[in-house]
């Protein structure tokens, strides 16, 4: 006797929702998928809110198109992403681009640097809140910074003209935290940028009057945002994205979180003396 199975309407509805869900999910889930991301990691500056910032940057960026925003708090995990994400852009310090450069990532070009009121340089200064002759004589001693330690050592590194001298480094959120850490005498000494010494002159002149600035770096330039060089022009939309980022209150509010308040495309001298500096 042949036995023939019959498909109840119902079977049949639940047959083709399966079959739907099957062939579907794949192609879906490519077309939502990020287009490209921003890898974020900075050593010169201490952000404790990395939360808010994705927030805000992910908001900025779906305006924009299909990217996302990353940061990072550990170099090597950061430069983990560097290495395999040969498709994406990196916002990063030009410390740290030089120090990936000497590591071979010669493909990486820089696009973007960034500027404080049109400038795309500045300097640290090293202050304490008694007067010494030389910065030698802070041997040992305790420094505030609100970049990472490595960082830190690195730029105190650079104002001794004579043989390294090794400093403890106290982490801090912000530059404005490293001065009061000098103040209060929790540091002897405080690493901070010119313009963070400016805004304390100019909200608190008091208390301005009784840092002494020892010593000043020579002119740094602003973290950087590269992209791989086989990777630049399809980046583009993000790129504009990320210069336009003055324009609206959430990319204002962005780029006072970084630190800087603007973006300009970076020249070839500069890229050349980014690169000569390595």
């Amino acid at each position: 006797m042949l036995n023939i199975n019959f498909v109840t309407p119902r079977n049949w509805l639940f047959s083709i929702l399966i079959s739907v869900i099957l062939f579907t999910v794949t192609p879906f889930s490519q077309l939502e998928a990020v287009a490209s991301t921003l890898f974020f990691y900075n050593p010169e500056s201490n952000i404790n809110d990395f939360r808010a910032l994705k927030k805000l940057f992910d908001t900025h960026l779906a305006n924009n198109g299909s990217y996302q925003f990353q940061p990072f708090d550990e170099e090597n995990i950061f430069e983990d992403f560097v290495k395999k994400n040969k498709n994406d852009v990196f916002l990063l310090s030009s410390w740290h681009y030089q120090n990936l450069l000497s590591k071979g990532y010669t493909n990486l070009k820089p696009i973007l640097v960034g500027t404080i009121n049109g400038d795309t340089t500045y300097t640290k200064v090293l202050s304490t809140k008694k007067t010494i002759g030389h910065i030698k004589k802070l041997k040992g001693k305790r420094i505030a910074s609100a970049a990472s330690k490595d960082y830190t050592n690195n730029m105190l590194e650079t104002m001794v003209i004579q043989q390294p001298i090794h400093f403890k480094v106290l982490t801090v959120p912000k530059d404005i935290d490293a001065l009061m850490s000098v103040l209060f005498g929790m540091a002897q000494g405080a690493l901070t940028t010119q313009n963070s010494l400016n805004a304390l002159a100019n909200i608190n002149p008091k208390k301005y009057r009784l840092v002494h600035q020892i010593a000043e770096s020579q002119p740094i330039m602003l973290p950087v945002v590269v992209a791989y060089t086989s990777a630049q022009f399809s980046n583009d939309e993000l790129i504009n994205a990320i210069e336009n980022l003055p324009i609206s209150a959430t990319g204002k509010e962005i780029l006072g979180m970084l630190g800087w308040n603007g973006w300009k495309k970076i020249t070839l001298l500069e890229i050349q003396e980014l690169k000569s500096a390595n």
